[in-house]
Parts: structure tokens; C-alpha cells; sequence
């Protein structure tokens, strides 16, 4: 058996294993990596591509945006320990979004003594990611290259998906290793159980039994072809939808569309869990931030997931359900609506077609609510978000992708901003809130010739890193546009603590300081790194024709940023 470059078998599995793109921030323990990946894609534009990053934490979050957009495994390559540490929150952002990732790092072992901890205890490099990742492992010299990352690969797919750490001494990825006489083995996730039709009948039972039965979905839209199954259950059984905001599950302007959930609560879902007597929550995760409020004691949860606690160990609600089954959505939800359809007769259809009207109905006030809200707020001064969401709204088409993580602000944009159509609205379901920037980043580089709209906080672009970000999109011509929902303070901390206290001190350091006096001029960041338009937007008149230049410029190929005012976090 012939051998071949260390470096070449590494770019050489990462092909097999369907990476397009390598998101790195590297050091030494990449140097033989780099010219090789070079070497390949120079050769065959089909090989991997190095995407560079400034900063280690746009790795995480761009690899998180390429992964929603092709539902591929990524590959991130950051530098030894300090590298894993720079990911930071990232790491929760890609285990609550289930994102299958196999992050290396080397080891920097060129001592005389092994390390130690404070304690004097062996340093364990992994221990700095365990909580996050499904699995991680330290590669011995010796060790089957092929076999470690095949192996990595299979346990990041295996649902639940998600991430992965290799370490490996800095210069492992040397020297030469034996060459397989085929292709790298590609080792096949393991598969779910299938569906348990027993179950699934007395499931059905309970939906046709139920008074007031409701569907909730919170990251089934991972698969494309679930979006067009959920609309067909959900009217095989007239019954509201609650779709999460981390994925695009169901069409948010159906008419039983109850509307896309957002963190701290949604503003007309309180009613209908009040009313629900059976929910069927399909793919989901209870938020970060408590969003809808828990169902009440006696209603009857069913879940059809690939885990019975969610990949962040977050039980539905905080008591899990009545009936779980575990099973591949893209199986059940089809086999489920035929059972329902199945068995309902005549007289059942008139009741069900009923219902389907008085909901449709519902759902149709409430949304002619929402954007005649927005509309009573076309002049009013600072600009409000619910106007500025429903102008982006009127500027976008159908295939535009919408990123959006925004906080005090949350609301506006899943009332105002319709989405359709599967893979065009993702959200982050996790803390770290550097994550918009990044995943639209990755999102445009996986999705040539879309429109990429990202919707964030002033506080979401800072920690983006801007620089490092847009840096990246100007070299690799990845252009999205961030639109900045600038509140000019720290609204997510000050507001809460504005309602906690009943009179201020004069002259409050804490608060003045939470107001955020100073402020950055977002956009000259954004140009200084390479942004092809921008603009400060304080008057609502401005709003539409600065929408329209900046999209306009990302789709000639540049980044945009919009920095728009919004009314301040002021207090009383």
C-alpha cells in the first residue's frame, strides 16, 4: 500500500464527507494543511474551500450559517487552546442548534514536563468545550487518520446532530500515513427507529379526540421537505400552528399560523396554550428565555423527536411529555397525516372544517393587527421596530434569507417579516449573542445569487466582531446586509431593571452607564473593513429608500450595514 501526505488524506476526507468549506482561524498545527487545501481546490474546484476568519468565533457561527442553509456537516480548524477558548458561546449555539461540526485544534505538547493544572492535575484541553460537544477526543501519534475523522463525522450526524472536538499534538497532521486503495471510508450515521405505528395510532386517537388540539414545531424546517408535510398535517386536522424561530417550519402567513415564537414572549400565543388540551410538539426546543407560557397542568403533551431531552438537556416546559416516540420527523409527520385522514369521517370533517374557520379567522385579525400597528408608526420619531420590520418585509422576496437575533426588540420581526418558503428565516436558539453577523456570513456562502438580510441588536454587531466578519465577506464576496436595530442602550439589562426599580437615584451610574452615551458610528467599522454601502437611518421617511440602496448593493456583491435608530431605553 502506497502512503501519501498527512496533509492530502485530511483534505481528501473532508471531500468524502460532503465539506464544501473549511471555516478556519489557524496556527501551527495547520501548516501542512493549508498548502494542501490550496493544492486541491486549485486542482478540483469540487475540493474543500478555506474560508479564513479574523477572529475564532466567526468560525462557529459562519460554520452555523453554511449548515443551515445546506444542511451539510462543517469543519472548523482554530489554534490549540487558545483558539478553543476564542469560540466561547458558540459552542452552546451549536449544541442547542443541533449543528454537526467537527472542530480541530491542536495541542501544543513541545515540553519537557507534561502540563498541569492548578490543582497539579494532567491538563485536560477538552475539558474546555465537554459540556458542549457530543463528543471530543485526543488523536495519539499512530492513529488512523481516516478512521478518527470518519468516526468523528458518524457521531456528529448521528441525531440528535451536533458538535464535535478533536485535539491532536501540534504536528500530527505531518508526515506521511498509508493511502487507502479507495476512497476514505465514509461511515454512516446511525439510523432512528422506525416509526412505531401503535403509537402513532393512539396519537392520532388523542388529536381527533381533542377539543382544542395544537401543533408546535421548533426546528423541524432543518429538513426542507417538512415544511410542505407540517402545512398538509396541520390541515388535516384544522388545528393552530406555533412555529419556532430558529428555523422556517411553516408558512408564517397560513391561516393557522398562529404566528413565529420569539424569546420573552410572544405577543397573542398566551390564549391558545390557555386553550389547548393536546399539543403535538414535533421537533422542538422550549427557548432559551421562556417565550409562550407553559401549557396548563392537564393539557396532554405528545413528542415526536430524536430526543426526549433536547440536545441542551431542556425538558419540554420543565416536565417532558405525556407520550414521546422517537422518530425521524420526515417519516412521521407523513405517516401521521395519513392515519388522521384515515380515519376521519363525514360528520368529523364538518366539525374540523369548522374550527379551520373560526382560527383562520383569529389569525387573520391578528395579523391585520400587527401590520396596521406597524403602519400607525410610519412617522413617528425615534423610528419604531414594528415599521422598520414590516419595510423590510416590503423590500424582500420570497427566497430572500432573513437571519435574525435580536432581543428587546424580538418581537417585530417574526410579526412583521413573512416567510414561506423552507431555508429563507433562521434564528439562533442559544445565549451567545455574537451570532447574526457570523451566520450570515455563512449563509451567503453557501447561497450564491440570494439575498441575505440579517436582523440584529447594536449589541449582536459588537460582539459579531464586524471586523473580522465583514472582512471575510468583502475577501470571499459573500455580501448579506446587516440592518442594526440600534435602541442607543443596553435595553436586554436596563429595561428589566428600569421595571425593578420604582424611583431612580439622581444621577444613577449604573443606569447613565447602561444608556450607553457614547456611541459607536457602526458604520465606519463596516466600511473600514470592507463594507460596499452604509448609512446611519434616524427619520422613518428614510427608511424605504435606504432599504432599497442596500439591497440593491448586496446584490451587485457588496456588504451592507443600516444602522437604524429606534426609540432609546430611557426609563421613566
Amino acid at each position: 500500500m502506497s502512503k501519501y501526505k498527512t496533509a492530502d488524506a485530511f483534505v481528501s476526507i473532508l471531500k468524502e464527507h460532503g465539506v464544501d468549506r473549511a471555516f478556519i482561524n489557524p496556527g501551527g498545527d495547520f501548516l501542512e494543511v493549508l498548502p494542501s487545501m490550496a493544492a486541491a481546490r486549485l486542482a478540483d474546484s469540487n475540493s474543500p474551500q478555506m474560508i479564513l476568519c479574523l477572529d475564532e468565533s466567526v468560525t462557529a457561527s459562519a460554520a452555523y450559517g453554511n449548515y443551515m442553509v445546506t444542511g451539510k456537516p462543517q469543519v472548523i480548524m482554530v489554534h490549540s487552546e487558545v483558539g478553543t477558548l476564542q469560540l466561547g458561546g458558540h459552542y452552546q449555539n451549536l449544541q442547542w442548534g443541533r449543528v454537526p461540526v467537527v472542530i480541530l485544534s491542536g495541542w501544543w505538547n513541545q515540553f519537557d514536563e507534561p502540563r498541569k493544572t492548578w490543582e497539579g492535575k494532567p491538563y485536560d484541553q477538552a475539558s474546555i468545550v465537554r459540556n458542549n460537544v457530543k463528543y471530543d477526543r485526543y488523536v495519539k501519534y499512530g492513529e488512523d487518520l481516516h478512521e478518527v475523522m470518519a468516526e468523528a463525522f458518524k457521531i456528529a450526524c448521528t441525531e440528535p446532530t451536533g458538535p464535535v472536538y478533536l485535539w491532536f499534538p501540534i504536528d500530527y497532521l505531518t508526515g506521511e500515513i498509508e493511502k487507502p486503495e479507495g476512497p476514505p471510508a465514509v461511515l454512516k450515521p446511525d439510523p432512528l427507529p422506525a416509526v412505531d405505528m401503535a403509537t402513532l395510532e393512539k396519537i392520532a386517537n388523542i388529536l381527533l379526540d381533542a377539543r382544542n388540539p395544537m401543533l408546535v414545531s421548533g426546528n423541524a424546517g432543518r429538513f426542507p421537505q417538512n415544511v410542505a408535510s407540517l402545512v398538509s398535517l396541520a390541515e388535516a386536522l384544522c388545528a393552530p400552528v406555533q412555529t419556532g424561530y430558529s428555523w422556517m417550519n411553516f408558512p408564517s402567513n397560513h391561516p393557522l399560523c398562529i404566528g413565529i415564537e420569539h424569546i420573552l414572549g410572544s405577543r397573542n400565543m398566551d390564549a391558545v396554550y390557555d386553550d389547548a388540551d393536546v399539543i403535538l410538539v414535533i421537533d422542538y426546543d422550549v427557548p432559551y428565555l421562556a417565550a409562550a407560557p407553559p401549557p396548563k397542568p392537564e393539557t396532554k403533551l405528545i413528542q415526536i423527536d430524536v430526543d426526549p431531552c433536547t440536545a441542551g438537556g431542556r425538558l419540554l416546559w420543565g416536565r417532558g411529555a405525556d407520550i414521546f416516540m422517537k422518530a425521524d420527523s420526515r417519516e412521521a409527520i407523513p405517516a401521521l397525516e395519513k392515519l388522521l385522514k384515515d380515519k376521519i369521517s363525514a360528520e368529523k370533517k364538518a366539525e374540523l372544517d369548522d374550527r379551520f374557520r373560526i382560527i383562520s379567522a383569529l389569525n387573520e385579525k391578528t395579523r391585520q393587527g400587527w401590520y396596521e400597528s406597524a403602519l400607525n408608526q410610519s412617522k413617528s420619531e425615534p423610528i419604531s421596530a414594528d415599521y422598520l420590520c414590516h419595510c423590510i418585509n416590503q423590500v424582500i422576496d420570497e427566497d430572500t434569507i432573513v437571519v435574525n437575533h435580536t432581543l428587546t426588540h424580538c418581537a417585530s420581526p417574526t410579526e412583521q417579516i413573512v416567510r414561506t418558503k423552507p431555508r429563507t428565516w433562521f434564528g439562533c436558539p442559544s445565549g451567545a449573542i455574537g451570532w447574526a453577523p457570523g451566520a450570515a456570513l455563512g449563509a451567503s456562502s453557501a447561497s450564491p445569487g440570494k439575498t441575505v438580510v440579517a436582523i440584529m441588536s447594536d449589541g449582536g454587531f459588537i460582539w459579531g466582531c464586524p471586523t473580522s466578519v465583514i472582512w471575510t465577506s468583502a475577501r470571499y464576496h459573500y455580501p448579506f446586509l446587516a440592518v442594526i436595530c440600534n435602541n442607543r442602550g443596553y435595553g436586554a439589562v436596563r429595561e428589566p431593571i428600569l421595571k425593578m426599580i420604582e424611583k431612580p437615584n439622581p444621577g444613577d451610574e449604573f443606569l447613565d452607564e447602561m444608556a450607553v452615551e457614547f456611541q459607536p458610528d457602526y458604520v465606519m467599522i463596516a466600511k473600514g473593513a470592507g463594507a460596499g454601502y452604509g448609512r446611519i437611518v434616524t427619520k422613518p421617511e428614510e427608511i424605504l429608500p435606504a432599504l432599497k440602496e442596500a439591497i440593491e448593493a448586496v446584490r451587485s456583491g457588496k456588504t451592507a450595514v443600516l444602522d437604524v435608530h429606534l426609540p432609546r431605553i430611557c426609563g421613566w
